[in-house]
């Protein structure tokens, strides 16, 4: 297994997927693949399992240090097999916003682990996860998206992405690194440089900002089939196949009524402040 494993999280429609594609178009790479939801699985049966773990598992393993030494050795025999699959790339991108709730369980199970968090402007996030429910409702299919009713319901969703990282930010202190979307977008080739000297990852800048043609074996990217699966066709962005823009930043101006804005700025002031999203309001 390589060393130098690096996890993309951060709230959904944080920009993760551009990122991470972006970021997979190094020299010492792997190419971008999908999400790693074998990780997500994984980490969810577990905690489902600590759950009842007397009931359910202590008979078959005893202790729990032996249900998680289980868990871990299956993250590890995951990163090992994904890393071979692609030749033991120097350094190894994966991703799943997800996993954003299990910063601690990973970093406990892979060695020299470090988690690249992505974060953006809150109003811009809920403004997307409005268009992908607006897409599932279209489509006749019951989602979280669908299912979360209010504005305040979706603030809290969107803390929940980094309440983790947050709460172990001390001890995972040297093994993370922020990286606002907007600044990856607009200001692309520091961005870089930093997470560069970050990773240990080699880039070409243009390749990375024009990276619409980038070399995948992911079927994530494949409009045609993605279009087809109801689910899947709701997250869909175009501008996963095209060059790096700045036309999203802001967008939440043109899609969240003010009263919600106010509701964002308010119930996320703190968040918002800390990383520069808006001027004090109070």
């Amino acid at each position: 297994m390589r060393k130098n494993v690096n996890i993309i999280l951060g709230s959904m429609r944080s920009g993760t997927t551009i990122i991470h594609k972006s970021l997979c178009q190094g020299e010492n790479t792997n190419p971008y693949i999908s999400e790693s939801w074998f990780l997500v699985d994984l980490l969810r049966l577990y905690h489902w399992g600590l759950e009842r773990y007397e009931i359910r598992h202590s008979d078959q393993f005893g202790a729990v240090d032996n249900f998680q030494n289980l868990i871990q050795h299956n993250i590890n025999y995951y990163i090992s097999a994904v890393s071979i699959k692609y030749q033991d790339p120097e350094v190894l991108f994966l991703k799943h916003p997800e996993l954003s709730y299990y910063a601690l369980d990973l970093i406990l199970a892979i060695k020299d682990l470090k988690f690249i968090v992505i974060v953006r402007d809150p109003r811009d996030v809920i403004a997307s996860i409005y268009k992908v429910k607006e897409r599932h409702i279209k489509s006749k299919i019951v989602t979280p998206q669908t299912q979360t009713q209010d504005i305040e319901a979706h603030c809290k969703n969107y803390l929940n992405y980094y309440k983790e990282i947050f709460k172990h930010q001390k001890f995972i202190n040297k093994r993370i690194i922020f990286v606002k979307y907007e600044d990856f977008i607009l200001n692309t080739e520091s961005e870089i440089e930093r997470i560069s000297l970050f990773t240990n990852a080699k880039y070409n800048i243009e390749k990375v900002k024009n990276s619409e043609n980038c070399d995948t074996k992911s079927l994530n990217f494949d409009r045609n089939k993605r279009m087809k699966d109801p689910l899947s066709s709701g997250f869909w962005s175009e501008d996963y196949l095209k060059p790096l823009t700045d036309k999203n930043i802001g967008d939440y101006k043109n899609i969240l009524p003010a009263s919600d804005i106010d509701f964002i700025e308010n119930y996320l002031y703190d968040f918002g402040k800390n990383f520069g999203y808006w001027k004090d309001q109070k």
